[in-house]
């Protein structure tokens, strides 16, 4: 079966906190539209909460069919609502790439060292997005290409095998 064209898809919920430690807020999403977009094979997508966030994000299993969006600190700080808060959500398949934003210093390396490029293609999609995210996170350019060429000597070092702690030792003196 072919998949469907993409198309946004809205709802109603709210922001929450999670009986957990582990993890921090989330938004419940309704099963019927977590089990539609699993059928048709769609597991990332971008986010519009209120029409003031946009952000990448994966539908996440809850057990029992429930289903929902995890939010990080910095995505409730932008949303500046309370727990409980009533959200708009619309939803659209993200088919970019790699599941988020690339940012321009990480596009660049990729493309200008080919043993880099080999190794970061050869990791799970998930260490593939946790790494962008990493390179994403400084604000100057000159801060994500530092860390952008961190990452990459990690990876070509240890022949694309990633070792958080060894990296993040790497970070720290990027």
């Amino acid at each position: 079966m072919e998949k469907p064209k993409s198309k946004k898809i809205s709802f109603k919920s709210n922001l929450l906190l999670m009986d957990s430690t582990l993890w921090g807020a989330y938004i419940p999403v309704p099963s019927e539209i977590a089990i539609m977009f699993k059928q048709n094979g769609i597991s990332r997508f971008i986010c519009n909460i209120n029409k003031a966030l946009t952000t990448h994000s994966a539908i996440m299993p809850g057990g029992s069919d429930t289903y929902f969006i995890l939010m990080n600190k910095a995505n409730c700080k932008a949303l500046k609502l309370p727990f409980g808060a009533e959200l708009m959500v619309e939803m659209v398949e993200d088919t970019s790439e790699y599941g988020m934003p690339l940012c321009e210093e990480m596009q660049v390396l990729l493309e200008e060292d080919p043993d880099f490029l080999s190794h970061f293609q050869k990791l799970t999609p998930g260490k593939q997005r946790n790494l962008i995210y990493i390179i994403n996170k400084p604000k100057s350019s000159e801060l994500r290409l530092r860390t952008a060429i961190a990452v990459a000597g990690h990876l070509i070092a240890n022949h694309g095998k990633l070792d958080f702690k060894m990296l993040n030792e790497a970070l720290k003196n990027k």
